[in-house]
């Protein structure tokens, strides 16, 4: 079962997806360049780290695009956390004191907004459902949701962080720098988010482990496993059961 959710992951990281930035303020591609992620995928205590390419060239993020629906109470995120995320953010939940829960589906992007955005939702208390996938920095906003969520086929991507500030000339290069260390100083704030979502130790080393290139895959049951606090709720908001999770995950990608 495993090793078909990961040959569907192969194939979104491989580009039928755009693929996933890194999680820095010098963001590249997950890749990192043009050239395809290799499909091979190493089984690593239950993670899967599906392996990229070091990258060669920067890759600016296009802005998330952020949707309301039901009558305000839901905030619809598809797409990368880019430089003006936050902000984007920020309005939202100004235009609309009533929302509860944000429905993410994203490969991460920028540290700066991404930590200030993970901010915001600490502060205001919101549930946060992972749909799809939500890698690199998106884990934080999923991290530091009251509640968290996710849909029973979505998965959780970890790994380290690189701003590959060398490729940028200068004064970008200082500047990249700059946010680097910003970043740095506020890893005790991510840290900290994972670990009240019940990241143990082995997920945080994982992260720290698994290169900015490649991703480390996990899915609800190894989620469960390692201790994280969550929920799976089905397409319609029902909560499924641990059982009902695993059948599912069996129906739809098969057995190894």
């Amino acid at each position: 079962m495993l090793a078909a959710i990961v040959l569907v992951i192969g194939a979104w990281f491989i580009g039928n997806r755009k693929p996933a930035p890194s999680d820095a303020e010098a963001a590249t591609t997950a890749s990192g360049s043009e050239t395809p992620a290799t499909a091979t995928s190493t089984a690593n205590r239950g993670a899967m780290v599906v392996q990229g390419e070091k990258p060669t060239t920067l890759t600016t993020l296009d802005e998330a695009r952020m949707v309301v629906q039901e009558q305000g109470s839901v905030l619809r995120i598809e797409g990368s956390v880019g430089a003006k995320f936050a902000n984007d953010l920020r309005a939202a939940l100004d235009a609309n004191p009533s929302l509860q829960r944000i429905d993410i589906t994203s490969g991460g992007g920028y540290a700066g907004p991404g930590l200030e955005a993970a901010r915001m939702i600490r502060r205001r208390n919101l549930i946060v459902r992972v749909q799809s996938q939500c890698a690199s920095m998106c884990v934080a906003l999923w991290a530091a949701g009251a509640q968290r969520q996710m849909e029973p086929d979505a998965w959780i991507g970890l790994h380290d962080w690189d701003a590959r500030c060398e490729l940028r000339p200068s004064p970008d290069r200082e500047e990249c720098n700059y946010q680097v260390q910003f970043a740095t100083d506020h890893d005790s704030s991510y840290d900290g988010w994972l670990r009240d979502a019940g990241f143990n130790q082995y997920l945080l080393d994982l992260q720290s482990r698994t290169a900015s290139k490649d991703i480390a895959v996990l899915t609800a049951p190894q989620l469960w496993e390692n201790g994280v606090d969550f929920s799976v709720v089905n397409h319609d908001g029902t909560r499924m059961s641990r059982t009902e999770v695993q059948r599912y995950l069996v129906e739809k990608f098969g057995r190894r």
